[in-house]
């Protein structure tokens, strides 16, 4: 449904890829690297949005909204 960067420490700025499952629910997949190797994360839109709101990223806050809203106007179809 759609993707963004994370703005993690230094230049590593891992993709949150947005998804929505086929019971209409939005979950985001995140690979983070624990060690020697990246990890699949998947996490719900109110955490993308307290670690953007905790880190003071307005930007990044945007970003999820928009496309959360995208995402939920492309469930609905056209009306």
């Amino acid at each position: 449904m759609g993707e963004l960067r994370l703005p993690l420490a230094g230049p590593y700025r891992p993709r949150a890829r947005l998804y929505r499952l086929s019971d209409g629910r939005l979950l985001w997949r995140v690979r983070l690297w624990e060690r020697d190797r990246a990890v699949l994360h998947v996490v719900s839109t109110d955490v993308l949005r307290t670690f953007a709101r905790v880190n003071r990223l307005p930007r990044l806050e945007e970003e999820i909204r928009s496309l959360v809203q995208s995402a939920l106007e492309a469930t609905r179809g056209p009306r």
